[in-house]
């Protein structure tokens, strides 16, 4: 490969050198005057990419030349570079299979930069669109599968011990008033039939909860129960920034507090759910990053052999120094335009059963 490289490198010396050459006969004709800077520039500009092009169809041909002499180099160059064509394409694909595949459990980490603060007439209230959901999740602090073990927590409240829940987890809420919106909330959308409702909302920025039973729940879910609730499940989750810990456990803890029987233990969950260390899609996606990073470094080793990347050491002709640059205008018009129709079914919105909220219930902050 050295004699290849030593030719290249030999033609474009050559060729390098005859377009200093027109750079300085340029000179000399335009001291002269004998045609405008701009004319004259257009004249050798075309006499620059006559020469470049010529030393292309030389080179191309050095190169066919080398490639003719040596056939087992370039069947081995044609092997190597599908090779890498095919682990570049499969390393891609494998990437985004696992960011696709644990997107619904990070979607906490990349939630909206827009700060939206929460209140009665903005949340969204999913069980008015589907009966078996209960918890109102659009800041995503919440991973889907924390979601889906509440909601089915909360649908044997409903259906079990007649207890109609909202709950509600957020960023930010309106004025930093959990327990003025868990209470515009209950009965804004009358949460619970025979005011047996429950409504819980948590400003996970804000480092607040508000559990609100209805007026006729106070009497088994105390303000004394709900508080020693925050205190014993959300309060210490916050606090160790797992939110999904703390809710599943608390709507748990309601549920068995309703039945009378005992109270879930958490440090199980506390202890073993870990942080991102312990991450199966950070772990994937470090491999698949320590894969590409030496998949590369082999490919630039190779690359020495066979160039697919152009001829290594190799020295690169002179650009245009005649190139005029040439005005020109865009006008055009555009628009996008178009509708949206569409519906859909399989789901069935629930309604709520028109209770009302007293002011009982309790307030935490971490």
């Amino acid at each position: 490969m050295s004699t290849l490289t030593d030719s290249i490198n030999h033609l474009t010396k050559q060729y390098n050198d005859a377009i200093r050459a027109l750079e300085d006969s340029y000179e000399m004709e335009n001291v002269h005057g004998l045609f405008s800077s701009s004319r004259l520039k257009r004249l050798y500009s075309k006499k620059y990419e006559a020469l470049a092009s010529e030393y292309r169809s030389k080179r191309r041909d050095i190169f066919n030349a080398y490639k003719q002499a040596n056939p087992t180099w370039v069947k081995e160059r044609k092997r190597w570079g599908w090779m890498f064509v095919i682990g570049t394409v499969l390393s891609m694909v494998c990437c985004m299979g696992a960011i696709l595949t644990e997107e619904p459990y990070q979607t906490s980490q990349f939630a909206a930069a827009e700060t939206v603060e929460w209140n009665a007439d903005n949340i969204p209230i999913p069980y008015l669109q589907d009966s078996t959901q209960y918890v109102s999740n659009p800041d995503s602090v919440l991973s889907q599968p924390a979601v889906d073990r509440m909601n089915v927590t909360l649908q044997r409240l409903n259906l079990e011990l007649g207890v109609q829940s909202v709950v509600i987890v957020v960023n930010h809420i309106e004025n930093d008033d959990p327990f003025r919106f868990a209470q515009d909330v209950g009965n804004k959308y009358g949460v619970g039939y025979n005011d047996r409702g429950l409504v819980i909302v948590v400003g996970y920025q804000d480092h607040s909860i508000n559990m609100s039973p209805g007026r006729a729940l106070e009497a088994d879910l105390t303000d004394a129960e709900c508080h020693r609730l925050e205190q014993q499940y959300v309060v210490p989750a916050m606090r160790a920034e797992m939110p999904d810990s703390g809710m599943v456990y608390l709507v748990e803890a309601v549920y068995s507090t309703l039945q009378k029987k005992e109270l879930p233990q958490m440090s199980s969950l506390l202890s073993n759910s870990g942080g991102d260390d312990d991450d199966p899609f950070v772990g994937t996606m470090m491999l698949m990053t320590a894969f590409i990073i030496l998949w590369s470094l082999f490919f630039l080793h190779k690359n020495k052999k066979y160039h697919w990347l152009g001829i290594a050491g190799t020295s690169a002709l002179l650009s245009n120094p005649f190139y005029v640059a040439t005005s020109s205008g865009f006008t055009g018009g555009g628009g996008f335009g178009g509708g949206f129709h569409g519906g859909g079914g399989g789901f069935s919105g629930g309604s709520f059963g028109g209770g009302s909220f007293g002011g009982g219930g309790a307030t935490s902050r971490w």
